[in-house]
């Protein structure tokens, strides 16, 4: 910091722009909870949604990979019990929180939790 207490450099916007970054995530899952909260989801909506917040993310392709694999296991398994394999989603999502303590994936992951919440949910009344 130089002597006004402000950060030199580019220090200040690069945390306004992260914390702008973190708003947008939540708010675009905020969106994307609604979608499911209204039992009409528009997947094309939902998609675009989805590349916003992917947008917004610093998250690596690996982890995206590992992430992505692991819903495409969902689809292909025909006895998959959704309600424990999404628990274990948001598990596997805690964990990497937890190990990298990295903000925006942080966001990811409780924006996730939320999403999965609603379905968990809407399945129970089913």
């Amino acid at each position: 910091m130089n002597g006004g207490g402000k950060p030199f450099g580019n220090q200040g916007f690069n945390q306004q722009q992260q914390n702008q970054n973190q708003v947008q995530i939540k708010n675009k899952f905020g969106e994307v909870k609604n979608l499911f909260v209204s039992g009409n989801v528009d997947y094309n909506k939902l998609y675009s949604l989805s590349e916003e917040i992917a947008k917004n993310l610093e998250i690596n392709s690996t982890k995206i990979r590992k992430f992505y694999n692991h819903v495409k296991k969902l689809e292909l398994d025909k006895d998959v019990d959704i309600t424990r394999d999404l628990n274990k989603f948001v598990a596997m999502l805690m964990y990497d929180v937890g190990r990298e303590g990295k903000p925006f994936l942080k966001d990811f992951a409780s924006g996730m939790k939320e999403v999965v919440d609603v379905v968990k949910q809407k399945r129970a009344m089913n």
